[in-house]
Order: C-alpha cells, then structure tokens, then sequence
C-alpha cells in the first residue's frame, strides 16, 4: 500500500476537444497530503472527479494552463457545484492572464439569476462562491508553502497565455504540461520528473493534415523531452488525433513510439481514472 502521505496524481479527464465517451476533457487532480490541486478543468471534469470519489466542494486550489474551451469548460461547474453544496471558503485559481475576466463574465455575470434565486431563498450566502484568483505573466515559481512549491514555463501554443506546472513536493517532482509547440527548454522543465503528464495530441503525419497541426508535440517530441529530461514514468494525454482516427489503438501506438525513444522510462498512453502514487 502506498504512503499516505506521499503524493498522488488521477487522470480525471485524458482527452481533448471533441467529446468522446471514454474520455473527459483535460483535467488532472494531484493529491498532496490532505491538499487537493486540480491541473485544468475540462468536459465532464466534475463529473469525473465525483465518479473517482472527489465531490467538488473537496478542491481546495485550481491551476488552469491556457483558455482554451476544453481546458476550462467545466470551471464554471466546479464554482457553482461546490458553492451550492457547501464549500465554505474561496477555492484561489491561477491561469493566465485573462482568467478573471473569464470567470467574472462566465460565472458571476452568466448565473446572475441563478444565483440570485439560490441566495433570495437562503440556500447559500453570496461570499461564499467567490474565487481568490491569481493572473500568471512570466514563469517561474508562483506558489510555495511547506509542503510544495509550484513553478510555470510559459510555451507557445496558438498565440494564447499558456503555462506548463511543475510540482515539487519533498523529493518528488510532478510536471504537468500544457498544450505546447516543441521547445527545447521543457528538457529543463522536467528534469528528473518523476511524474510528467504531457500532451501527445497525435502523429506528425496527423498534424500535417490539420491547420492547428504546428501547435502541439508529436511522440518523438515527447520522447526526446523524456529521454533528455531523464523522467522516471510519462503518461501520455490529449489524444485530438482519436477524434479524427478509425485505429482503435492509435494513443498506445503513439505510447509504443515514445518507448522506443525512452526506454529508461515508464510509460503510459493515458486513460480517465488511471492513478499514479509516488
């Protein structure tokens, strides 16, 4: 049995844009100690958080990589769900600049009547939904306390904010990417990972055939990042291509070509549920 007390990283949601039924949004939950984080907030995220034994009002801090609508869909869900079943404090999120003004317009200003009704009947008092929000704008470390530091690398991905998360706690290291071009400065990022969750949205012939093709990784990319890096175990996520693909095994021929390029490592092609003790 693992540690109790050592870290612990869920899929919640492996998938990307389109809606598949076997796989939410990108959402990923790193559990340390008794603090919850939860690494964006796609399609079906609090859904799938519920399903894996995590209500919502049990989050206790949100980091969001980029806004894009299916790192963020479910964000609105999360405030809403966990103020109106009891959360009884201010979850604070970080995200790139522009996330405020995301979640004033798409929660306050869009549910102003629900909210409204829930409060004229006394169901929940208005402070309690709000959000603590802090506005990411260079990398580095944006968090610390005794138990964990957290750092960013902002990358290029489709003109918009975006940040990688690097998670260290003790003497575990967990990196969380974001959607991103090939950049040689994520070796650096994740050096000596132990975990690193990173998109491998498909093959190069697949992004060859797509407009938004030059805005993720490819498995040699990964593979290489992961070799250079020396990461312990990597976990595949984001499969676009399986929206577009009749290969029914296409996120685990992309896990066999990382393998091959890193074979010091563990690797994984991600699944909804999958959890990763440290």
């Amino acid at each position: 049995m693992p540690d109790s007390s050592s870290p612990s990283v869920i899929v919640i949601g492996s998938g990307a844009v389109r809606a598949l039924p076997t796989r939410g949004g990108p959402s990923y939950l790193v559990q340390i100690g008794e603090r919850r984080l939860l690494f964006d907030c796609g399609r079906i995220a609090v859904h799938n958080l519920h399903r894996f034994g995590f209500p919502a009002e049990t989050i206790d801090e949100v980091y969001i990589t980029h806004l894009h609508f299916d790192h963020i869909s479910d964000l609105p869900l999360l405030l809403l769900l966990s103020w109106n079943n009891g959360r009884d404090a201010r979850i604070p999120i970080f995200g790139p600049r522009g996330i405020d003004h995301f979640l004033e317009n798409g929660v306050r200003q869009a549910y102003q009547d629900d909210i409204d009704s829930r409060i004229a009947h006394g169901n929940r008092e208005r402070d309690k939904l709000d959000w603590e929000t802090t506005e990411i704008t260079r990398d580095g470390l944006i968090y610390q306390n005794k138990d964990y530091t957290i750092e960013t690398l902002a990358t290029a991905h489709a003109g918009l904010r975006n940040f990688s998360y690097r998670i260290t706690t003790g003497d575990k290291v967990i990196v969380i990417t974001s959607d991103s071009e090939p950049d040689p400065r994520l070796v650096h990022f994740c050096r000596d990972a132990d975990l690193l969750l990173v998109e491998c949205s498909g093959t190069k012939a697949f992004y060859d055939s797509v407009a938004f093709g030059g805005w993720h990784l490819t498995p040699e990319d990964v593979g290489q990042i992961a070799r250079d890096a020396k990461v312990k175990r990597v976990v595949l996520k984001h499969f676009v291509i399986e929206s577009f693909s009749d290969d029914p095994k296409i996120a685990e021929s992309m896990a066999e070509t990382v393998r091959a390029i890193h074979p010091d490592g563990e690797i994984h092609a991600g699944e909804d549920g999958m959890r990763f003790d440290l």
